[in-house]
């Protein structure tokens, strides 16, 4: 024989039924914190979550901010460790594994938020046992039972639980093509320091000797490659500036100051005069070069420096050969100069014909260029330098530029009076396509036409012309770029780094496309956990907002604890059908289509309440559940008496508390 309730007794199981009775004062709840208490693993999984894909995410960023590769020339350069390039799919491997227990850590948290809310939502909305298990398989993860649990929405609540589920179940598989996009390396601006050795200059005076003596074999070397080869000229659209073309080449993008020389070129037919000495023709030609220079002022000598002699030698082949024919100082930063190109036994488009007497040559095709060269102190731009560097108008700016050059630091002949020694330099440019030959026995430079690229090429040798030479037939748009390209080629050759004469160290700041992972894609790794976290939070505040607004007595998980589905299907209705079903051991059960709600049964006993049937349910459970329908009303009379009774002993045992209710099986 059962003994009789105690008022604690009265009081707990009043407490497990007051959103039924509605006892005043309310009775304790199992709310939010008792829930976390009793399901210690949901926390810890959330903070588990949360440290892992920090850790992943930190070393990704982490990572993104180092190259993958550093140029040498580079000063400072913060690049990834060696093992980490190298193994660069085994750290993406790695940190995807990370990231995706991180993603499950914060799901499973999630996933047990949505689960409790089902227990709130039963009192919302009635769900049939099918979908009610379609709709706790979701909240536990399951994604091919996502159509069904849908389908049994019949609230915006459950709608929204269902969505979170989903949500927090999906996120984990965007892990990997997030990992993978993040640690696909690209080729990224980024600023670098380098030292460039500034400076330039030539510190000999140019002289047109007979025989010629100026051979400078760096020019020679830089302008043969590029004429044969022009695509190894490095950065050639900055030929006009006084800058290591070949050394900053690979530097990337930058700003800086350097000397720019203005040139202009300008051709005309002219003829040519031979030698003639006693009525003989030699193969030499006169020129108009009987420029004098003067000595410095502080040199005691009276005698001006002849610079150069009035006659030229040839050697007597079919090819083309040019000389310096004058020179004039027109400003203290700018030269001009003419130079004749002469076609022996060829022709030059526009040019002018000379016939001559030199064995089996008869006549010259000549043209006179001028060539005007201005040495300017500039800012130059190449490519989009960086922010830090970038030119401006005011010469403030300018002045905390880098110099690569400058008018005032070249390095000049001491030889001359001072206010002609960057001419002096000058003069070089404007004969420096004289400076790409050499001189065989003492004659002029001789060219043979390039079949390639049509620019003319050195002629070694007295030797005739080899099968593969061009035509003896050039142009004057030709004879021009021969002049640039002769320009750049004795710039590059005469640089600081190529001849020593240097002014110092700079340091340059440049903006170089260089291999590593995207920032911005490192960060986007923030989604998918910031995305589950506040869905955890979403369905944490939303479901315990529903079991204190429907008074639901106890925060608790359902499909996956067996013992929290077993205490809730004690209802006698519910008990019925599935005796009914239990009969039939030998077939699959027929609950599927059973529709339940959570609340109390007539009898008083809280769980899953019965409240229709589908038309797979056998005839035995409609009958049975008609019969627990038309029990309510005596089960109500039942439950008054029992609440005025337990109220009345809690009233004199139980410390004045107003309780009431029962359930069974406790």
């Amino acid at each position: 024989m059962t003994s009789s309730p105690t008022p604690r007794d009265i009081r707990r199981l009043a407490s497990d039924h007051d959103f039924v009775y509605g006892a005043h004062p309310a009775p304790r709840r199992l709310g939010w914190w008792p829930f976390v208490a009793t399901h210690l693993s949901l926390p810890a999984a959330l903070i588990a979550g949360i440290i892992f894909v920090v850790v992943a995410i930190a070393y990704t960023s982490e990572l993104s901010q180092q190259m993958l590769e550093c140029p040498q020339w580079a000063n400072h350069c913060r690049t990834a460790d060696d093992w980490t390039v190298k193994n660069l799919g085994t750290v993406q491997g790695i940190i995807t594994m990370v990231y995706m227990i991180g993603m499950a850590s914060l799901a499973y948290a999630a996933l047990g938020l949505c689960e409790a809310t089902v227990w709130p939502l039963l009192k919302i909305q009635s769900f049939t046992i099918n979908g009610l298990n379609a709709y706790l398989s979701v909240t536990r993860g399951s994604v091919m039972l996502a159509p069904r649990a849908v389908m049994s929405v019949r609230s915006t609540a459950a709608g929204f639980v269902l969505a979170c589920a989903l949500v927090v179940t999906l996120l984990p598989f965007a892990a990997p093509p997030l990992i993978g996009h993040a640690y696909s390396p690209t080729y990224q601006a980024v600023e670098l320091e380098s030292n460039y050795t500034s400076g330039g200059g030539i510190s000999e005076l140019y002289a047109q000797t007979n025989p010629a003596t100026s051979v400078m074999v760096r020019v020679l070397a830089e302008y043969n490659t590029w004429a044969t080869e022009p695509s190894s000229e490095p950065m050639p659209e900055y030929r006009d500036w006084y800058i290591d073309r070949a050394a900053l080449d690979k530097r990337g993008d930058f700003t800086a100051t350097a000397v720019r020389f203005q040139t202009s070129i300008s051709c005309r037919p002219r003829q040519v005069e031979q030698l003639n000495k006693d009525n003989v023709w030699w193969n030499a030609f006169r020129t108009n070069l009987t420029h004098a220079r003067k000595p410095p002022q502080n040199q005691t000598e009276d005698v001006e420096q002849e610079d150069a002699s009035t006659e030229v030698w040839v050697s007597p082949q079919a090819q083309l050969t040019l000389w310096a024919d004058s020179y004039e100082f027109v400003s203290d930063r700018r030269t001009r100069s003419t130079l004749v190109f002469a076609a022996l036994n060829g022709t030059i488009e526009g040019g002018s014909i000379t016939p001559i007497i030199l064995g089996n040559l008869t006549t010259a095709f000549s043209v006179a260029c001028d060539v005007e060269i201005e040495a300017v102190d500039d800012v130059l731009s190449v490519g989009n330098p960086p922010i830090s560097s970038s030119s401006s108008s005011s010469d403030t700016a300018a002045a905390r530029l880098p110099v690569l050059s400058s008018t005032e630091t070249l390095a000049l002949s001491p030889d001359v009076s001072p206010q002609t020694r960057l001419n002096e330099l000058l003069l070089w440019f404007a004969v420096a396509p004289l400076l790409t030959g050499i001189s065989v026995d003492g004659t002029q430079p001789m060219f043979a036409n390039s079949s390639a690229t049509g620019l003319p090429l050195a002629h070694t040798t007295s030797s005739a012309l080899p099968g593969s030479a061009g035509s003896n037939h050039w142009t004057i748009p030709g004879l021009e770029a021969f002049i640039r390209l002769s320009i750049g080629a004795l710039a590059q050759a005469t640089t600081a780094t190529a001849n020593g004469a240097a002014s110092g160290v700079t340091v340059l700041t440049t903006s170089k496309q260089t291999r590593k992972l995207e920032r911005a894609r490192a960060l986007l790794l923030v989604i998918p956990p910031g995305a589950a976290v506040l869905a955890a939070a979403a369905a944490g505040v939303f479901g315990a907002a529903l079991h204190a607004r429907l008074r639901v007595p106890v925060m608790r998980l359902a499909g996956s604890d067996l013992g929290e589905v077993l205490k809730s299907s004690q209802t006698a209705g519910l008990r019925e059908v599935a005796g009914t079903d239990a009969a039939k051991p030998y077939l699959p059960h027929e609950l599927g289509a059973v529709r339940v709600r959570y609340g109390v049964d007539p009898a008083g006993v809280a769980g899953f309440v019965d409240v229709g049937h589908g038309s797979s349910s056998s005839s035995s459970s409609s009958s049975s559940a008609a019969a627990a329908a038309g029990a309510v009303t005596a089960g109500e009379e039942q439950e008054k008496e029992g609440k005025k009774k337990w109220a009345r002993m809690g009233k004199g045992k139980g410390k004045g508390e107003a309780t009431g209710g029962g359930e069974r099986g406790k």
